[in-house]
């Protein structure tokens, strides 16, 4: 029985994911970029493609002087240097020959393992494979995640698909004795893609499981759970404690306040499952979302035909799902800054993925048998209150009235086939159930298709082909700054220049790539924006004069080459429209770009750029994160040093001392009288790193460990079994003779 109760499981568990396969596909035949969007294109294929550049070099990706503000790797988290999936994803990367294809394929393998994550848990609640299947089909077409983290947030894509498996795997393995490899791998690969609100919400499953634990009275699975915690706390110890000490040098807020962005409210909820509803949600495209952003699934009313007295007798086993529903719903309505937590609507997929959930578990185990006409009345109370708020908050009659229609009748078709006598009994098969609530799915999934093409974030219109991304400043030398913003002009500028981190796949030295964090003086100083792009000033502002140095801060910051952008409003280009200053020429022009080249390079990022009066020093030798200078010369007073890097917090001086850094960011060095003839070690390493590689090793040997002996204990079972079994029967032959 169980043999075939597997066998039928993974039929449906395939069928699960090729439907999510096909549902993927739909957004395709509108618009075939629509899985390259926003972040994507500015940040996360940068990213990849840079990682796959420095494993093909043979370098591990944890810091670059050269790339600034957005060099701190371990600082920024999302690079996922402790992820073997994301080194080989960023491997492939380096090497794709269609930008847009592999950001295609990439997300839409993501979207079948949430699918295949979630059915897998709904099975683990008992939920009816039917309805496992619906939940996992369905989780993959939200509106959040279909609009928002697939097009373009995929870290959070990465982690969402990631979460329901490894709570699949924690359950399986605190409730079933199953091995602790299939739930510690994958919570090791969420918590390092570094996105903190899957690593949010996977505390917040472990509290469930722990409820559920603590529930059921079971020591020894709250035992396992607690350990299993331990290990995913060593993980992201890991990967966040080198933000965190950083985060005083950074942009991130540590306050708590409400601007009402990105924030989502009850009405909107409420909505959830009128498919064509656009929520009263402030966002980068006005007040009110452009696209379903919170939509779940057009069958969420059919939660009226539960019997909720037998969910209240069987809440304890379902503690974990009550948990992570509150939590997630709590955490979507919290202000719109939350420590260093923004835009609560990032949470909207978890609060998708707990009700869906609920509904396979409730429909599957507490349906009432009967539907009277109470429950008829509660559920077209729903269904018109719903599409009178949907279409109060964006009161277009023809997408109301075409979606409104698809979700009713796809609700009457749902209750019939559950309750009415008169269907034939040939249709009354779970296939032909599931069958029918994901094809109806699809069919509205195509229809938001057509109403809505495309993310409510900006497509940046950024070349498909990687060969593109090499012709820009053909005349750059040494460090280049880009002052303007290029996505205030049309596509064509891409021709000329790049945005964010698209820079990584171009030979250029530029310092004008994308960070999250930032470092907030630095980016204060030039006017940075997160995304590289500044304000014209920036311009005025590399040539003025330091009164500390008495130097450009242009040399300062060892620029060699400077990309001046055609602002749109002609009073901002002053400088664009000038003439270089004083030893440097203009090496290009264009209708929306000029660039300025030095006559003399310096062509030294990462290097001694001053040093006080009477001090003579001298490079040995400079990488990334390291540098050794030589003494040659020293007043009788202390001398001192700039440096062209930013003064991360990890820096350390052999030889000399780390002040408080020139202009709130650069590097500066104390060198002591007395000091000539001597070498000083500058070395930068990120804040915590022992720890921070004693937390890696000990996760993945306990690991390890555990999981061995696991599999020891497991086959020794296993033979002990048979052979009691056979002197059992041979002691049963003997006493029968």
């Amino acid at each position: 029985m169980t043999h075939l109760r597997k066998r039928s499981d993974l039929t449906w568990l395939t069928a699960t994911v090729v439907a999510a396969f096909l549902g993927s596909l739909i957004p395709l035949i509108t618009n075939n970029r629509f899985y390259y969007y926003d972040d994507t294109q500015a940040g996360a294929f940068g990213i990849w493609f840079e990682i796959g550049t420095k494993i093909s070099a043979g370098e591990w990706p944890l810091f670059s002087d050269s790339a600034w503000g957005a060099g701190n790797y371990a600082a920024e988290g999302q690079w996922g240097i402790w992820n073997p999936l994301i080194l080989l994803i960023g491997w492939m990367a380096s090497r794709s020959d269609n930008i847009v294809v592999f950001s295609t394929i990439l997300k839409i393998s993501f979207l079948c393992v949430l699918a295949a994550g979630t059915f897998l848990l709904a099975r683990s609640y008992k939920a009816r494979p039917e309805w496992s299947a619906i939940a996992g089909v369905a989780v993959t077409l939200t509106g959040f995640t279909v609009y928002i983290d697939a097009a373009s947030w995929v870290t959070g894509l990465m982690v969402f698909s990631l979460l329901p498996l490894t709570w699949y795997g924690l359950r399986r393995m605190a409730f079933d004795d199953g091995n602790p490899f299939f739930a510690l791998v994958p919570a090791y690969v969420l918590i390092t893609v570094g996105y903190v609100h899957g690593t949010l919400m996977l505390v917040i499953v472990f509290a469930g499981l722990l409820l559920e634990a603590w529930l059921h009275g079971g020591r020894r699975i709250g035992l396992r759970l607690l350990l299993a915690g331990l290990v995913c706390g060593l993980i992201a110890t890991a990967v966040y404690l080198p933000g965190v000490l950083t985060a005083p040098v950074t942009a991130r807020s540590g306050g708590i306040a409400n601007s009402g962005f990105l924030t989502p409210d009850l009405t909107g909820l409420f909505t959830a499952w009128v498919p064509g509803s656009l929520p009263q949600v402030t966002g980068w495209w006005g007040g009110f979302a452009t696209v379903p952003l919170l939509y779940v699934a057009w069958f969420l009313p059919v939660l009226a035909i539960v019997d909720y007295s037998k969910v209240k007798k069987a809440s304890r086993e379902l503690a974990a799902l009550w948990v992570v529903g509150l939590m997630s719903l709590a955490l979507t309505l919290a202000p719109s800054d939350l420590g260093p937590l923004r835009f609560p609507i990032r949470i909207m997929p978890y609060v998708s993925l707990a009700v869906l959930l609920a509904l396979a578990v409730m429909v599957s185990r507490f349906r009432v048998p009967v539907l009277n006409r109470g429950r008829l009345i509660v559920t077209a109370a729903t269904v018109l209150s719903g599409l009178y708020l949907a279409w109060s908050q964006f009161p277009s009659f023809r997408v109301a009235a075409l979606f409104g229609v698809l979700a009713v009748a796809g609700i009457a078709a749902l209750l019939f086939f559950l309750y009415s006598p008169r269907l034939p009994s040939v249709f009354r098969g779970p296939v032909v159930l599931a069958g029918g609530v994901v094809l109806m799915s699809m069919v509205i999934a195509a229809g938001q298709h057509v109403a809505f093409k495309s993310s409510p974030l900006p497509d940046y219109r950024m070349p498909d082909d990687p060969a593109s991304y090499s012709r820009q400043l053909p005349d750059a030398k040494g460090g280049t700054f880009i002052v303007g913003d290029p996505t205030k002009l049309g596509p064509e500028i891409w021709n000329e220049t790049l945005a964010a981190n698209a820079w990584y796949l171009n030979a250029a030295e530029v310092q004008n790539l994308y960070s999250p964090i930032m470092f907030a003086k630095y980016a204060e100083d030039l006017c940075i924006a997160s995304h590289g792009w500044t304000c014209t000033a920036a311009a005025g502002k590399l040539f003025e004069t330091d009164p500390a140095t008495g130097k450009v801060l242009a040399d300062l910051l060892s620029v060699d080459t400077v990309q001046l952008l055609r602002d749109p409003d002609p009073a901002s280009n002053e400088a664009f429209n000038g003439a270089p200053p004083s030893g440097w020429r203009e090496a290009s022009r264009s209708a929306d770009s000029v660039v300025w080249v030095r006559d003399q390079p310096l062509l030294n990022t990462g290097q001694l750029v001053w040093t006080s009066e009477g001090t003579e020093l001298a490079l040995v030798s400079e990488s990334s994160q390291e540098v050794v200078i030589r003494v040659d010369g020293m007043g009788d007073a202390p001398g001192k040093a700039v440096l062209s890097r930013l003064a991360w917090p990890g820096y350390d001086a052999d030889g000399a001392a780390v002040p408080a850094p020139l202009r709130g960011y650069l590097l500066a060095l104390d060198i002591p009288a007395g000091s000539e003839g001597q070498t000083i070690t500058v070395r930068f390493d990120p804040p915590g790193w022992p720890a921070v590689v004693a937390c890696i090793i000990l996760a993945v040997g306990v690991t390890a460990a555990w999981s061995v002996a696991e599999l020891v204990l497991r086959r020794r079972r296993r033979r002990s079994t048979p052979a009691v079994g056979a002197g059992s029967a041979a002691a049963a032959e003997r006493v029968a003779t």
